[in-house]
């Protein structure tokens, strides 16, 4: 999985997957790349006898993930966390300094590039001054629902969420599964003017700005979760962040639709996008804190906290297992299949 020469086919495969309207991101394919990157870098300097001291392959593939999980986003701060919550979950990583200074490079080199320009541009709203407890549970609550049946959906895949008639089929025909899932996202399009397609970036900072330029569907959270659920069926490479973010300030704004003109858009949609990813990937601190980096939005920090942590715990209830903890769960059977089938084709050849 962290082969150079196999992840380097993941950056053209996405951008053509986003051009076709693919509901997916790119801070999958950033992370995989940037954790590939790191690993050869070491195993270059190993066969040449200068192994570098004190990373071994864990140190180095956490490193290299999480730098580019800060690149893709412009976070620093966000790629140190989720090495810490995410990657060093279930494994043994010794966190020296040089891990950290190799995590926050990346970020600085991007800043150093682009700016220190947020992703979704400055928050400008502010915590409600009444209620704002109320409403922080609501959205956590919400979201953290709809973000852990969002994580069972990806984790368990078509085959396993299909009815027992049906798996054996779907196991035995990946492209014709991919060509339904395709379809799906198609009509999911249609039905949405177009919304769903891609990232989600520009309906995401509309809400979050509280200015919706273009009207947005009714139902458009729930429709961008079935649209991320579609493209990742369909075995296209990318990643949930962004999706997931913008499934969030979908489900937001549809809060908001129902309290009325009294509350403030902007702190809805900043909170559930926090909440929602935070459901579906069961890493709240990183939730928070990518929020945080990517809005400006630092006042709210305690907030986002509250809301991803909440968000959290209710995701548990419907997907016990962490999303990409189950994802690796699901590729290592699969490896051990295919390399059974191998070894029982070399015993049977004559």
């Amino acid at each position: 999985m962290v082969s150079l020469a196999q992840v380097l086919w993941k950056i053209p495969l996405a951008f053509f997957g986003m051009l076709a309207g693919a509901s997916i991101g790119r801070e999958g394919p950033s992370v995989q790349v940037g954790a590939a990157v790191m690993l050869a870098w070491g195993d270059f300097w190993k066969r040449r006898g200068l192994q570098l001291r004190g990373f071994h392959a864990n140190e180095l593939i956490a490193a290299g993930a999480a730098g580019g999980l800060a690149a893709a986003f412009n976070a620093p701060l966000a790629g140190v966390i989720f090495a810490i919550e995410e990657l060093g979950r279930g494994t043994v990583l010794r966190w020296q300094r040089l891990v950290l200074i190799g995590v926050l490079a990346a970020g600085f080199l991007v800043v150093a590039v682009q700016g220190n320009n947020p992703y979704f541009g400055t928050f400008g709203g502010a915590a409600l001054a009444h209620g704002m407890l109320w409403w922080v549970l609501i959205c956590a609550a919400l979201n953290g629902a709809l973000g852990g049946i969002f994580a069972r959906l990806l984790g368990k895949g078509p085959a396993a969420m299909a009815p027992a008639s049906w798996r054996a089929w779907i196991r035995a025909h990946p492209i014709w599964t991919a060509f339904a899932m395709g379809v799906a996202l198609a009509l999911i399009g249609l039905a949405t003017a177009g919304s769903v397609y891609g990232t989600g970036y520009g309906a995401a900072a509309d809400l979050l700005s509280g200015e919706t330029q273009h009207a947005l569907p009714a139902g458009f959270g729930l429709a961008k979760l079935a649209a991320t659920v579609a493209s990742y069926w369909a075995g296209i490479p990318g990643g949930i962040f962004t999706p997931a973010l913008t499934t969030g300030a979908g489900i937001g704004h549809h809060i908001w639709e129902l309290a009325g003109e009294g509350v403030d858009q902007r702190v809805l949609v900043l909170v559930s996008m926090a909440a929602f990813l935070a459901a579906a990937t069961q890493a709240p601190l990183t939730a928070s804190v990518v929020v945080m980096e990517m809005t400006g939005s630092q006042p709210m920090l305690f907030w986002l906290l509250v809301g991803s942590l909440l968000a959290s715990g209710v995701s548990r209830q419907f997907c016990p297992q962490p999303f990409y903890h189950l994802a690796a769960g699901r590729f290592r059977r699969q490896a051990i299949v295919e390399a059974g089938r191998a070894a029982r084709a070399g015993t049977s050849a004559p």
